[in-house]
């Protein structure tokens, strides 16, 4: 007969495929955890605020794409950017000023709950209790109080931030309560109070809570070329996330619109002053004009004094045009020289100087991108920095042009005045009283062409004030959305099965491939240049059931390695002497000694078992048999081999020596010159010696028997035996003490991994009435999962 073969391999990387196997093997075990996570994900669901999130679309006019020459003759001089910044005004949608003025007016920051054990539902926008705050509602905040109903009062526990001590009272209907700092009132909402029991009110703070929603609310250009602005806000209530949406883009639109009537009201009120003091100056020159007239019965002037007194009014118009000109650039100045005057201003209207009313629009224009930026941003941010130096040109810029303007306007006022010098000239020459007419005359008409000029400019900043219209429109409202945005069911769903997936694969792993344990043959073959020769299963039933005749899996297996030893001992002649060790105790040496040697009893062989673990001997009793003489007596001569040598009851040919009384020094006996006496008469009695002996992994009583032994197996147990022992007996194999040597797979665990797919559903069950019975499957699933 030819030798068993031996495979040796050293460990390799994991296999994916049996990885792969494995998991297959464990499919109730990932059903279990999918279902689990099913459960998980909806609990999660079920008990998980959920957030909605609405959008809205605002479109600003962008001035870049407009105003035609002007615009052009500005960009030339490269004065300022033109039009709206779209980052500054996503900037001002963040504001949590702004913020501030939407929660505080729609009282957003006033909340109501229904209590519940695991979450609360929130009411809104109807509740069974309104809470009406009488103070200052910007700066409450930070209060809770449980309200319930007593008959027509309100029982409320009132706590304020997150102090847990509660205040309990009892207040009526509409009668104003003062806690903290603040006053509230309650008053029956338009809900029954018999739906909710008991009513949470939170007050927060506005300020507070409009630092928070920052965070929410988000802001994105439609594209790069588009003026178009797509605004978003989460909420853990659809409708309110809606509402909050519209009433922040409502505020925004009149706070931009305000900010642009200040320039028109600042307008008006500077015409008024000018227009007020006009009137008194006109009052006078006509009083003194009626004094003068019948002073000196005066009632027309000749035709040189006419002619006189229209060229001296031509020429005393142009000079106080110019005048007022120059006084209208000292205000302009003025103006701009005030570095922390922040509000629009409009000294110059209508056709005066339309360069330089551009040049004051554009620096207005700054000076309100730079009011709105202060409520956002922080003074040290590169957008405000950018601004502040685009502030500081335009101001440099109107200087230069009011200075060239002034040494302009002096030249012409100089000639004018030379003119009006030489008609007055020609006016001394009429008589007194004649010029003396001619001068109020002159006065008059030149207080009533600007009076008269100053009221129809107010009425054009009137009309322009009163027609002005925001530049932003919404063009989309915000809608009441129908799901959630967080959290995700499909999303939720898949994750956790992921999860569960991932955990059970890591588990199966850690399982098979970081188990300390032997699992496989494959283990055993990586660590060992040996044969396994058999494969033993673990039985739970018919151990000590020693009959040859049944088909039991356990008398197949036995057979099986029967048949294998005799190939291990192919050119043995004569009587064999089989030894069973193992690295550790309870590997199944006694076990699978007892059931060897009843096997070779088959075609008549006499067959004799030694109980040769000294310090432990189980031999005898697995057979219910007494270990009181034995080895240990013939050793030390008390018994002859005759006396401890008995046959095994229910068997034929099979006998036993047990090992007797427990010896103080057991391998002085084993090395005894008795041990080998003994040997040699059993090998002229029998056709096997089968020598159950101790662990080679902890004494060396195999190691002192090996010399009279023609093989050795070692006995290893499935999910018992530890890869560390394994490599450590692998390092005493490799000494010469042991001769032919092979391997017993024990204990292998049926319906497990390693039987199903290197066995198949190939089994042996003697019992029929039990395959497919429903005990069974819940067993073998039961396996699967753990």
């Amino acid at each position: 007969m030819a030798p068993l073969k031996a495979i040796h391999n050293r460990p390799a990387a994991i296999d994916i495929g049996d990885l792969f196997r494995k998991m297959l093997f464990h499919w109730p075990l990932y059903l279990l955890a999918i279902l689990l996570a099913i459960a998980a994900g909806w609990a999660y669901l079920r008990y998980t605020p959920p957030s909605f999130m609405s959008s809205a679309r605002l479109y600003l006019k962008d001035e870049k794409k407009g105003n035609g020459e002007e615009t052009d003759v500005l960009k030339s001089l490269s004065l300022l950017g033109s039009g709206k910044n779209m980052e500054n005004e996503m900037e001002v949608l963040h504001s949590p000023i702004l913020l501030q003025r939407v929660i505080s007016s729609n009282h957003f920051n006033v909340r109501y709950f229904s209590p519940h054990h695991l979450q609360d539902k929130e009411w809104y926008p109807k509740s069974p209790i309104v809470i009406q705050v009488l103070s200052d509602s910007t700066r409450t905040g930070n209060y809770t109080f449980d309200v319930s109903r007593i008959r027509q009062d309100f029982d409320v526990k009132a706590r304020m931030g997150k102090d847990k001590r509660t205040v309990h009272f009892t207040v009526g209907p509409n009668i104003p309560f003062s806690f903290g700092k603040d006053t509230f009132a309650l008053q029956a909402g338009p809900l029954s109070f018999a739906e909710s029991g008991t009513c949470r009110i939170e007050v927060d703070s506005a300020i507070e809570l409009a630092y928070k929603s920052v965070d929410d609310i988000t802001t994105a250009l439609v594209n790069r070329d588009a003026t178009v602005i797509v605004i978003t806000y989460k909420d853990p209530v659809a409708r309110r996330s809606a509402d909050f949406l519209n009433a922040l883009l409502d505020e925004y639109n009149d706070y931009t619109l305000s900010d642009k009537n200040k320039a028109g009201v600042k307008t008006i009120h500077f015409l008024n002053t000018r227009i007020d003091s006009l009137k008194e100056e006109l009052g006078l020159l006509e009083r003194s004009e009626e004094q003068f007239k019948v002073q000196r019965g005066i009632t027309d002037i000749d035709a040189s004094s006419k002619l006189a007194l229209e060229q001296v009014k031509d020429a005393d118009i142009k000079l106080n045009e110019a005048n007022l000109q120059l006084a209208v650039m000292d205000q302009v100045e003025e103006y701009i020289n005030t570095p922390d005057n922040r509000t629009p201003f409009t000294p110059l209207t209508g056709t005066v100087d339309q360069t330089l009313t551009g040049m004051i629009n554009r620096y207005e224009e700054a000076l309100r991108e730079q009011r709105k930026l202060s409520l956002a941003v922080q003074p040290s941010s590169f957008l405000m920095q950018n601004v502040e130096s685009q502030v500081t040109a335009a101001r440099s810029t109107i200087h230069d042009y009011i200075s060239g303007y002034r040494r302009n306007a002096g030249v012409a006022q100089h000639a004018t005045q030379q003119k009006v010098n030489a008609i007055q000239g020609k006016i001394a020459s009429i008589p007194s009283y004649a010029r003396e007419y001619v001068n109020i005359k002159r006065q008059q008409s030149v207080k009533e062409n600007l009076y008269l000029y100053l009221l129809k400019k107010k009425e054009e900043a009137s009309v322009t004030n009163a027609s002005n219209v925001i530049d932003n429109k919404v063009i989309a409202p915000a809608f009441v959305p129908e799901k959630p945005v967080t959290p995700k069911k499909p999303f939720i769903f898949i994750s956790f099965v992921v999860l569960a997936v991932v955990a059970v694969s890591i588990y199966v792993y850690i399982k098979y491939f970081l188990n300390p344990r032997i699992l496989s043959r494959k283990e055993i073959e990586q660590v060992f240049n040996l044969p396994v020769i058999a494969e033993v299963f673990q039985q739970t039933e018919g151990a000590r059931d020693f009959s040859l005749n049944n088909h039991a899996v356990l008398t197949e297996q036995i057979f099986n390695l029967r048949t294998n030893l005799r190939f291990l001992l192919a050119d043995h002649k004569g009587p064999a002497t089989v030894m069973l060790t193992s690295s550790i105790s309870g590997e199944g040496k006694t076990f699978l000694s007892a059931h060897l040697a009843n096997s070779l009893t088959v075609n008549n062989k006499k067959v004799v078992l030694l109980e040769m673990d000294l310090r432990k001997p189980k031999l005898s009793n697995f057979f219910g048999m007494d270990h009181k003489n034995g080895i240990t007596n013939y050793l030390v001569g008390n018994r002859s081999i005759d006396d401890i040598i008995r046959e095994v009851p229910g068997t034929n040919n099979l006998y036993i020596v047990s090992a007797g009384p427990i010896p103080p020094n057991p391998i002085e006996l084993i090395e005894s010159p008795r041990m080998a006496s003994l040997l040699a008469e059993l090998k002229n009695r029998f056709d096997y010696i089968i020598i159950d002996t101790s662990p080679v992994g902890i004494v060396s009583d195999a190691k002192s028997i090996a010399t009279y032994v023609d093989c050795t197996l070692f006995a290893i147990r499935y999910n018992y035996t530890h890869k560390a022992r394994l490599i450590a007996m692998e390092e005493s194999m490799k000494e010469t003490f042991f001769r032919k040597k092979g391997l017993i797979f024990n204990g292998i665990v049926q319906d497990t991994f390693y039987p199903y797919y290197y066995y198949g559903k190939y089994s042996y069950d003697e019992r029929k009435t039990r395959k497919g019975s429903w005990m069974t499957i819940f067993k073998k699933t039961a396996k699967r999962i753990a």
